[in-house]
């Protein structure tokens, strides 16, 4: 054969195929990559609920014989009921105990509500993702919205009456909101329910109780988005400054395209990846925000369950609703950080 004959070597790999095979191995690597280290930070969280639970003063045990029902009992029973309930031993063994239990799929049993814990969290879940899900349009719309108005004519109309006010209510801790929604929708001008998740005598049809469902969740809802609409709000302005500066964005003007045109198909459309990498952040912040508004509003929710948890020692309800809201979190987190990372790229 003669040396000079063409061969397959000869022809190398055409450069697309090796540079997309490349980019899916690194999207892989740094999709694993995250998941590894939210493992890691989920597994610590565990171990810390369970030893912080165990810190606070007193236990379920503790509450439950504060009653006066309750003093006549002896040393040695008290004794007894703090091994049936879990409760001897050191906090190692009791941390161990719960690890043991929560990875056979266990997340314990409430002695202060007679069941479950899983069965307590798939009854509270429900309420909390309502009033989450029902947040999200508000801040994510309304603050991308107002944000690229006054992006677009800095120092306007706008920009000169929004910016205060979404400066102040940036200023607001969550319950401080909660509370002053409360005061304002409930007591001085009663127009929505004060409390609650559904009325005291619900409608028998679903119409009806959904409407009431639906009343009972605006003041939530709207304490939790009004937490989270400053930030979606200076960041859809700044993104839009620095947009309106973009050759694209002068040449679309020039060509005369309808101004709503140009705010959804191209600021709006622009904006999606940097909103999702801070609805990424903002997750934790919603999961704690919820909490206080669950309290202020006694909605029955997991952040109320967390609550009445602390007050009652309730270490295995405590623990299992903290890990499974985190679990959660942590999830969604790697969820929506692979896709804004996806549509980065894609520009």
């Amino acid at each position: 054969m003669d040396d000079a004959s063409p061969s397959l070597l000869d022809h190398p790999v055409p450069t697309e195929i090796t540079g997309a095979g490349s980019l899916a191995v690194e999207r892989f690597t740094r999709l694993l990559g995250g998941f590894v280290l939210r493992l890691l930070i989920f597994c610590f969280v565990i171990v810390l609920c369970a030893v912080l639970s165990r810190m606070m003063p007193g236990d379920t045990l503790e509450v439950m014989l504060s009653t006066d029902f309750a003093r006549g009992l002896g040393t040695g029973e008290v004794q007894q009921l703090q091994e049936t309930m879990g409760l001897g031993g050191g906090i190692a063994s009791q941390v161990w105990e719960y690890w043991c239990k929560l990875f056979s799929g266990d997340l314990g049993y409430s002695i202060p509500h007679a069941a479950p814990v899983l069965q307590l969290l798939l009854i509270a879940l429900p309420w909390t993702g309502l009033l989450i899900l029902g947040a999200m349009p508000v801040f994510l719309i309304g603050g991308a919205l107002a944000g690229i108005e006054a992006g677009q004519q800095p120092g306007g109309t706008v920009d000169r009456w929004v910016t205060p006010v979404v400066t102040i209510l940036a200023s607001l801790p969550p319950f401080t909101g909660a509370v002053l929604l409360l005061l304002v929708f409930g007591i001085l001008w009663p127009i929505l329910p004060t409390g609650g998740a559904e009325p005291l005598f619900p409608s028998t049809e679903y119409l009806g109780r959904a409407t009431g469902v639906l009343r009972h969740a605006i003041l939530p809802m709207l304490a939790l988005a009004l937490h989270e609409l400053a930030r979606f709000y200076f960041l859809a302005r700044a993104e839009t400054l620095n947009l309106t500066q973009r050759d694209f964005i002068v040449n679309a003007r020039a060509r005369g395209i309808s101004p709503w045109r140009l705010r959804w198909a191209y600021i709006g459309r622009s904006l999606i990846p940097a909103c999702l990498s801070r609805l990424s952040d903002t997750l934790i912040g919603l999961v704690s925000a919820v909490f206080f508004v669950e309290i202020v509003f006694s909605y029955p929710g997991t952040g109320y369950l967390i609550y009445s948890a602390i007050l009652d020692r309730d270490y295995d309800l405590l623990q299992g609703a903290v890990v499974f809201m985190a679990g959660v979190v942590l999830l969604m987190n790697w969820l929506i950080d692979g896709l804004s990372a996806h549509l980065a790229r894609r520009g």
